[in-house]
């Protein structure tokens, strides 16, 4: 039986929302966010301002609760994730850089024996159409997936919580796979190497470059942007010795607590129905992409002497800026994993559309 919802597009809900304009739901959320990352902290959770606010948020926009973090304060929040992540590149990483490409050639086999088997999955089990599968079961990225599959006749709606589902179920999994399963903790001491003092000279080019990440989100239309080019600003004014100071710790804290509201609430548009329905195959799928991930790392670090948690953070597709977050969490290279998850964006942005064209011809989108 399939499981193909009436035909309307991501935009539109199950359901009529609950009115959600003005600072109300974006305060609701970030209160809940807080009250859910409050608690975790006293459970000692690891990760638990991410984990909190998101498993919170989750349950109050599937009851219909009207939370909310805007698209424009997860972007700014990426764009500070993505200076925090600048700032933790060193020249040395600049010489390890060429010892990465055998782990980052893996990429071609892992993105496509990825989406194969969760397309697989959610074909003949699920039940979804194999056009919805395909862009179902690519480990991200959301947005690119929604509006490619939306053209190509996919259910767009599926895609979006199947997609959104698996970046939950990630995000919540791999911190608690690394601290119980892989006996990780996370570091107590500052996250980011001993910077200088404060000037106001490098909290403006910082700045700069926070907004240059803001400003290329708003051109390409994909979050990851936005952290990705502040990123690579920051690193660059790092790395050429152009600014010396360092965030503090507590921008990463607060990014958590953000973040982790703004993937919980964006289920706020889907009826519980169908939010749970779904998410029993996105489990299954999510647990299958953990374990494939899970091999391929073990091979990536044998292949170039690595760490094994670095590499499993690596090849998790989870979203970029929360993987990276958990890896300076837990201490694990942030560059390394930032460039691999960029690497299986970078694949999948780039293949979909010539992938498209060769499966779905003239309009034919249903297998």
């Amino acid at each position: 039986m399939s499981n193909q919802l009436p035909a309307q597009t991501a935009a539109q809900p199950d359901q009529p929302p609950l009115e959600r304009k003005g600072l109300m739901p974006i305060a609701l959320s970030l209160g809940l966010g807080a009250l859910g990352g409050g608690i975790c902290e006293l459970l000692h959770v690891p990760l638990a301002w991410m984990l909190g606010p998101m498993v919170i948020n989750i349950f109050a926009s599937v009851r219909g609760w009207p939370v909310l973090i805007p698209y424009g304060t997860r972007i700014a929040v990426l764009c500070a994730v993505g200076v925090f992540l600048g700032g933790s590149f060193s020249p040395d990483m600049i010489e390890r850089a060429a010892d990465w490409a055998l782990s980052l050639s893996l990429m071609f086999v892992f993105v496509p024996l990825i989406t194969y088997i969760s397309s697989l999955y959610f074909s003949r089990v699920a039940g979804f159409d194999w056009t919805t599968a395909v862009f179902s079961g690519a480990p991200g990225t959301l947005t690119a997936m929604v509006v490619v599959g939306g053209d190509a006749g996919a259910d767009e709606r599926l895609i979006a919580l199947t997609q959104g589902l698996r970046v939950v179920f990630v995000v919540m999994l791999m911190p608690l796979l690394v601290s119980f399963v892989l006996s990780a903790n996370m570091i107590e001491a500052s996250v980011l190497p001993e910077g200088g003092p404060f000037t106001w000279r490098d909290g403006a080019l910082l700045s700069a470059a926070a907004l240059s990440g803001y400003a290329m989100a708003r051109i390409f239309s994909l979050p990851s942007a936005a952290m990705t080019t502040a990123m690579l600003v920051a690193a660059a004014l790092y790395l050429g010795g152009v600014v010396d100071y360092r965030p503090p710790d507590a921008l990463l804290w607060v990014s958590l607590w953000i973040l982790g509201s703004s993937i919980g609430s964006r289920f706020s548009t889907v009826t519980a129905a169908t939010f749970f329905r779904v998410s029993k195959h996105a489990v299954v799928a999510t647990g299958l992409i953990i374990c494939l991930s899970a091999l391929f790392a073990l091979f990536a670090a044998w292949l170039t002497d690595t760490r094994y948690l670095t590499a499993l953070i690596s090849f998790t597709p989870g979203g970029v800026a929360e993987m990276c977050l958990i890896a300076i969490a837990f201490d694990i290279d942030p560059a390394f994993v930032a460039v691999h998850h960029l690497m299986r964006i970078a694949i999948l942005v780039t293949a979909v559309p010539f992938a498209v064209r060769a499966l779905f011809p003239k309009g034919k989108v249903h297998g």
